[in-house]
């Protein structure tokens, strides 16, 4: 590791150490100890097997991803997204996907724009799928979340998102009418030409993103994994006893900003998942203690699946990561 990885890393683990010991802080951990003491171990146990099925349908999704280019092993399409799920509860940024695609490239013999475009396309049919979840949620509850945003609040975070979603699907609309003009004679791997790459890249995510029958098993598939996420993290409120107004999109808060928060703090410390309960719950009028435990039951149900599914897959693939993070440089191949 470089020196200066060494000390994002550092820093990282430092920020995140700062911001659990501010919260746990300034909510009393007295407070947060009981309120953990009287959750419900059924409905914690309930959300962490959904969290497992959600995993395992992910992955899942990889595998339908790669059909455009390669009928690759299932299972070891699905060992290697669980690897990548462990080490995406460490890593920042989601560096476990990152690892994915060499993973894919060297397991799967396909090429590095083709294993970075089933991952890029799996992530982007959930993204697409749970932004139309909220847009239906937002719609159902909008007399409700009109009380707590008022009327024009309302408004511009439903325009707002319908236009992010429209843009969405546009914008995989241009990839793949640019993709068709690029189109022609290819190598195995592209070129060490920065185009080069770039135009590989594009060509194999618009041949992706235009195989309808993978692409639509994919949003299918997204709509189930979607539901099951979002279950995992409703089933905490139950679990502490909560009763927040909008549960379901308490619940999509939590988990469109943790995804944002885990670009910075990574994952695994916690300190993203306590940030943002604390900061999306209070708004849905939950104290900071009850935020707190449910920041510390969520990271339990969504670390101890990956943990559990990912050990065994990760302990298999040991030997290679290394030479796959000294790789994974942030250029191209």
């Amino acid at each position: 590791m470089s020196q200066r990885r060494r000390l994002r890393v550092a820093a990282q683990i430092v920020g995140s150490v700062l911001v659990v010991g501010l919260l746990v802080r300034d909510a009393e951990p007295g407070a947060v100890r009981e309120a953990l003491a009287r959750s419900s171990a059924g409905w914690v146990l309930i959300a962490a097997l959904i969290k497992a099925a959600a995993v395992s349908l992910h992955e899942l999704r990889v595998w339908v991803a790669l059909l455009p280019w390669k009928r690759a092993g299932l299972l070891r399409v699905m060992g290697i997204g669980y690897t990548a799920g462990l080490l995406n509860g460490v890593l920042p940024a989601r560096g476990g996907d990152l690892l994915a695609v060499g993973m894919l490239r060297s397991e799967c013999q396909v090429t590095t724009t083709q294993a970075l475009a089933a991952v890029a396309i799996t992530g982007f049919a959930e993204a697409l799928v749970f932004g139309v979840f909220v847009l239906g949620v937002l719609g159902l509850g909008a007399a409700r979340w009109e009380l707590l945003l008022g009327a024009d609040g309302s408004a511009r975070a439903l325009t707002g998102l319908s236009l992010l979603t429209v843009g969405a699907i546009f914008g995989a609309a241009i990839v793949v009418l640019v993709a068709r003009r690029l189109a022609g004679p290819q190598d195995e791997e592209p070129k060490p030409s920065p185009l080069d790459w770039i135009r590989r890249a594009v060509v194999d995510a618009g041949q992706g993103l235009s195989a309808w029958g993978p692409l639509g098993a994919n949003l299918g598939l997204s709509v189930i994994q979607v539901g099951l996420v979002v279950a995992s993290f409703w089933a905490l409120l139950p679990a502490l006893g909560l009763n927040p107004p909008l549960p379901l999109l308490a619940t999509c808060g939590v988990i469109a900003v943790g995804s944002v928060a885990a670009v910075v703090l990574p994952p695994g410390l916690g300190a993203s998942q306590a940030a943002t309960s604390v900061f999306v719950l209070a708004f849905f009028g939950v104290d900071e203690a009850s935020a707190l435990a449910f920041a510390a039951l969520g990271w339990l149900t969504n670390t101890g699946p990956a943990v559990a599914l990912g050990f065994v897959p990760f302990w298999r693939r040991l030997s290679g990561i290394p030479a796959l993070l000294r790789a994974n440089r942030g250029e191209p191949e």
